[in-house]
């Protein structure tokens, strides 16, 4: 079957679902990555700072391409499709405090564009089922983007990603002590369906799904330091080296998708 993954940014489906993406590819299933907003001037953790004003845009674009290109040295039967549309800071003029604060505005130009390229991936190659972000800390371009595929998503099998590392901007928003996790519970409430958590198992042991996790986060190095790059990996030990998504009646009913509900 073909699985598409929404991708606000280039790092966004390999930080949250990089083991299942494994799994699937492992398991024959043709799998496509759809990054959206994939213009960006943000790598905080590059030396982007030293170029000039005017070439930052296509700098730190062109070095988070590079990154993508890393990752599939990992995973090289996956495909990615890039949308290059410009993220919030740029489009929105909202600076990367905002990120998290500013509105989704029903007049984004990006919600038509999205819905567009979808309905052109899935003419060309027909897409089985889809893994939107569930929009955990509320980032924009995650809100815009899953808000687009809604209807997308409604016809196939869908399922809702927890999102990572913007989960856990909160710190209490995840509690690896117990399974009810108030922030998530609130997200996939206000979605219009009823969605089912379903782990998605990786196939690992937690000590070699955190080190397999960890090598395809750090990939996207000037996205993240290396403390949060751990905390990234080391959240796949609450779920046994998997990863957890929400996911609808159609999802669940298929056996093709190496899933267990939980």
């Amino acid at each position: 079957m073909h699985i598409l993954v929404l991708s606000p940014h280039r790092n966004d489906a390999a930080f949250s679902l990089g083991l299942a993406i494994e799994s699937w590819l492992a398991a024959k299933h043709r799998v496509t990555v759809l990054g959206v907003f994939t213009r960006s001037a943000t790598a905080p953790f590059s030396d982007a700072e030293t170029v000039h004003p005017n070439d930052l845009l296509s700098y730190v674009s062109g070095m988070r391409r590079k990154e993508d290109g890393e990752l599939l040295k990992l995973l090289p039967k996956l495909r990615m499709e890039d949308l290059n549309l410009k993220d919030a800071p740029i489009r929105l003029r909202c600076g990367t405090d905002g990120e998290f604060t500013v509105a989704p505005a029903a007049d984004d130009s990006a919600v038509v564009k999205i819905q567009k390229a979808l309905a052109k991936l899935d003419a060309e190659m027909k897409i089985d089922a889809v893994l939107l972000p569930l929009g955990l800390g509320h980032h924009v371009d995650h809100l815009v983007a899953r808000n687009a595929a809604l209807d997308f998503g409604a016809t196939r099998a869908c399922a809702f990603y927890e999102d990572l590392p913007d989960a856990l901007r909160n710190g209490d928003a995840f509690d690896t002590d117990r399974d009810t996790d108030p922030a998530v519970h609130d997200e996939v409430a206000s979605l219009s369906q009823t969605y089912t958590p379903v782990l998605l198992k990786s196939g690992h042991d937690a000590e070699n799904g955190i080190k397999r996790k960890l090598k395809m986060v750090s990939v996207y190095a000037s996205q993240i330091d290396e403390p949060t790059m751990q905390t990234i990996s080391n959240f796949a030990t609450r779920y046994g080296a998997g990863e957890r998504v929400w996911a609808n009646e159609t999802w669940v009913a298929d056996g093709r998708l190496t899933s267990v509900t939980i």
